[in-house]
């Protein structure tokens, strides 16, 4: 099934040779490689070998467009420019602007300064909505300690821990037998074993 063709006239096989037509040969030291680079780097130097004059005649051209130009062109040149610096400061004001209200509005509801980074909004409406929201959310979270449901007390605000008998003894007051048999075993769980 495999049939071989042999070239056809007016052909010529390629195979072995390089893109210049010589044959190819394999480059098998360093110098070779570095006459090869060299090579290269000076075909491709050569295309750009008048970059520099290029870039000089565009400065010049340039320089001769704008001395060329009209008064009209460059007041007006100069007036875009400066609606355009007009336009950044006026939007840089609003946002100061705006970030004043937003801090008074802060201010004004009491909100922590760990929750200040909530309020957001890009009215005075949109911020004053915001604000009340994390108010409420930071009123919340701001309440004194909470009962605990067992003894139906207030823990107290001390900074040190309740001992495990004072906290039995709370618990049998309460008449919370479950709690008392709870904490009876995290005593017993704390005793050195022998």
């Amino acid at each position: 099934m495999s049939e071989q063709t042999a070239p056809t006239e007016g052909t010529e096989e390629t195979h072995g040779q390089g893109a210049e037509g010589r044959e190819f040969q394999a480059i098998t030291s360093q110098e070779d490689f570095d006459k090869a680079i060299q090579s290269r780097i000076a075909r491709e130097r050569a295309k750009y070998a008048d970059y520099d004059e290029l870039k000089s005649a565009k400065t010049e051209l340039d320089q001769i467009r704008e001395s060329q130009k009209t008064e009209s062109e460059k007041a007006a040149e100069r007036l875009a420019a400066a609606e355009k610096r007009a336009a950044d400061l006026e939007a840089a004001q609003a946002a100061k602007d705006l970030e004043l209200v937003r801090l008074s509005i802060i201010a004004k509801h009491g909100i922590p300064e760990e929750d200040q980074i909530l309020v957001h909004g890009s009215t005075e409406e949109e911020l004053a909505a915001s604000a009340e929201r994390v108010a409420a959310l930071a009123s919340t979270h701001s309440q004194g300690p909470r009962p605990v449901p067992s003894v139906g007390k207030s823990p107290a605000k001390s900074t040190e821990n309740v001992p495990i008998r004072e906290q039995i003894a709370a618990a049998e007051a309460a008449g919370d037998a479950k709690l008392v048999s709870q904490l009876k075993a995290v005593m017993l769980g704390d005793l050195p074993t022998s």
